[in-house]
């Protein structure tokens, strides 16, 4: 039988690609994590990692070893979670992502809210854009995510949490006061982009399309992957951009950017909860998804 420390040792160098950094997650010392890998290697006959260097890869025998410990330990954390719910308890731990807006604007706070109402759980917060975001959720790295936008993958379950509208924003001092635009104006002026896989970027540029209105010939004047980096750039005088108006409220009322009204188009999204329709809810996740449910008020379907 595999030892529980080696494998865990195992897999944290896997995910961090480190000897050193998965001694500190584990407060033990690298020696020690090198020893539990190279016991673990042994005890299969098979090279889990290959060492270069400073750089950590896995072997294609550590990709599968891998695979299943995560499964393994998604189980122990389920079978300790129901057990502990016998005593009417809800404790774990689980990942939760989101891409750029909601993990700064919406996610923390429900976050801190529900972990203060059960100190047994425990949590982790992964960013990325919506594609990572789904993504991760498809290949089971995190429990669910919270998104600005949908994929069509088959196996997955989205539920609408609540609503946001897109603002077109600007420098203070690039339009005189009373400036309204159309659609399309827009192209006119240069573009703070974010990403490709940008839930954000996805929405404006299918309702501008239904404009007649092609983003793709905007000038990009720069090409970001964060909505703090637009609002920023933004800020500096680089050009232009739209994005959602919970990240812009408290640097327009500070006077630090503007917001320039669209005469002919309104941009609303959803942003989604997304989950493995397959995967078991442990009750930790179940009491966070009715907790979202409180606080959003929109929450459907949960």
């Amino acid at each position: 039988m595999i030892d529980f420390r080696k494998l865990e040792a195992f897999c944290k160098v896997y995910e961090l690609k480190s000897f050193s950094q998965a001694g500190k997650e584990l407060f033990l010392s690298q020696p020690t994590i090198s020893a539990h890998v190279l016991s673990l290697e042994k005890e299969l006959e098979v090279q889990l990692l290959d060492r270069m260097g400073r750089m950590v890869l896995p072997t294609a025998a550590g990709e599968v070893l891998y695979q299943y410990a995560r499964q393994a330990f998604a189980s122990i954390e389920a079978a300790k979670a129901e057990i502990t719910q016998l005593q009417d308890e809800i404790t774990g731990h689980f990942v939760v992502g989101g891409s750029t807006i909601p993990a700064h604007y919406l996610i923390p706070p429900i976050i801190s809210g529900f972990m203060k109402r059960h100190p047994g759980v425990t949590m982790e917060l992964r960013v990325g854009d919506s594609s990572r975001i789904i993504e991760m959720v498809s290949e089971g790295e995190i429990t669910l995510g919270i998104v600005g936008a949908q994929d069509s993958h088959p196996e997955l379950a989205y539920t609408p949490v609540i609503d946001d509208e897109l603002v077109f924003i600007a420098p203070t001092d690039m339009f005189p006061d009373g400036t309204s635009l159309s659609s399309r104006d827009l192209g006119r002026y240069p573009w703070i982009m974010r990403e490709s896989g940008s839930g954000t970027r996805k929405s404006f540029t299918r309702v501008l399309a239904d404009k007649g209105v092609d983003v793709r010939r905007f000038t990009a004047g720069l090409t970001v992957d964060s909505t703090q980096a637009v609002l920023q750039c933004v800020k500096a005088g680089l050009g232009v951009s739209m994005t959602s108006c919970l990240a812009v409220t408290d640097m327009v009322d500070r006077g630090e950017l503007r917001i320039i009204p669209l005469t002919d188009v309104v941009v609303r999204r959803q942003f989604y909860c997304v989950h493995h329709a397959k995967r078991h809810f442990f009750p930790a996740v179940s009491g966070f998804i009715l907790y979202l449910k409180e606080k959003t008020k929109l929450f459907r379907n949960a």
